[in-house]
């Protein structure tokens, strides 16, 4: 597999750097690509295809390397695996609910592989990650490893995208589907965020879009219940608002996170997954610096359970970056420690992994380190 890893802080960089590459003896055919909106993403996709690699690529709110955290950046993985190995492809989706999006992938993922395992990340601010793995998971019928992120755009809110070495686009997704036979993928998504205050219902919902919760417009609970809304003339951003993410609670026992991720002018907020109307919700709060204790623990016995790894890739909420400040690199240093292997990654406004000893979800403010090995 003989996995690499670099940083780079623009487009020539990542030339020469491919060059180097060359020059040693290498020959990767894929890349993991993570870039902040800053550099231009078609030059940075075009950068790697001329080196005959393919890419699979995400707009960043924040890139990692290793256990340093960069901004505004490019980062890349490079793994010379056999093209039979993996498949490809970006899903562009105008005109298609997420849903439909996620049942796209799936379609395309059974025919691929007999035994798939799955990266997917999406672009666009109001997509609907739940949606995107529920249509991937309904159309497969059936579970296989699944883990991805959302892009970032730097928390401007404003686009984010996905690519590869062609292709670019801000609504739709891109897939990565290895054979299981030949390459591993295990991971596990860790968040420490805690329920704070009482329960409430929400009263009108559409989907990711919360339009009241408790007969009251959403941002109105949000200034009502928060610290911060005591104060007028405090404005409540998305930046401020993703720091207090719901904590849904669903039918069968087991709960959630949903972060927002755009402020309506009606005073609706939109979330990076759904949130179904009749739901009971409590704010979430990062509890303080015991966080990184705490996650440090679990991503431990994470790693007694799977001890083998030749490769990290890490999809790490950007909440929890605006949540830690510069702590959070010790919670990834401790990530990278634990297996000493090369490491790449980004802050996401979403993350899909599955919890300890549970199922597959969409999240928000949680860390999902994703092992990549060779069989």
């Amino acid at each position: 597999m003989k996995p690499s890893v670099f940083s780079a802080t623009s487009v020539q960089e990542v030339e020469a750097h491919l060059q180097n590459a060359s020059k040693e003896g290498l020959k990767p055919t894929l890349a993991i690509v993570f870039s902040s909106v800053a550099h231009d993403l078609k030059a940075v996709s075009v950068a790697f295809a001329k080196h005959d690699i393919d890419v699979f690529g995400a707009s960043s709110a924040g890139e990692i390397c290793n256990d340093e955290f960069l901004e505004e950046s490019i980062v890349a993985m490079l793994l010379d695996v056999s093209r039979d190995t993996y498949r490809l492809k970006v899903f562009e989706g105008r005109e298609k609910t997420s849903s439909q999006i996620g049942q796209n992938i799936g379609e395309w993922a059974k025919t691929v592989y007999e035994n798939p395992a799955l990266m997917v990340m999406s672009g666009g601010i109001l997509a609907d990650g739940d949606g995107i793995l529920n249509g991937i998971i309904n159309e497969m019928g059936r579970q296989a490893p699944l883990f991805g992120g959302m892009a970032g755009d730097d928390l401007k809110a404003h686009e984010t995208f996905v690519f590869d070495g062609s292709r670019i686009t801000s609504n739709g997704a891109v897939a990565l589907i290895f054979d299981r036979n030949v390459i591993g993928l295990q991971g596990v998504a860790f968040s420490g965020w805690k329920g704070i205050g009482t329960s409430k219902t929400v009263t009108k919902a559409r989907g990711n879009i919360v339009y009241e919760i408790n007969g009251e417009p959403t941002l109105d609970i949000y200034r009502k219940y928060l610290d911060f809304g005591h104060d007028p003339s405090v404005e409540i951003t998305v930046v401020l608002a993703s720091q207090y993410p719901l904590l849904l609670n669903r039918d069968d026992g087991s709960s959630v996170l949903r972060a927002v991720v755009h402020i309506n002018d009606d005073k609706s907020l939109v979330y990076a997954g759904s949130v179904p109307e009749g739901a009971k919700v409590r704010f979430g709060m990062a509890p303080g610096p015991e966080i990184i204790d705490h996650v440090i623990e679990q991503i431990s016995e994470f790693s007694r359970q799977a001890p083998r790894s030749e490769a990290i890739v890490l999809f790490s909420c950007v909440a929890r970056h605006l949540a830690l400040g510069p702590m959070v690199e010790d919670e990834i240093a401790a990530v990278r420690k634990l297996w000493d292997v090369p490491l790449v990654g980004f802050f996401t406004y979403g993350e899909i992994g599955p919890v300890l000893q549970g199922r597959c979800d969409y999240h928000n403010n949680t860390l999902v380190p994703v092992l990549i090995y060779q069989k």
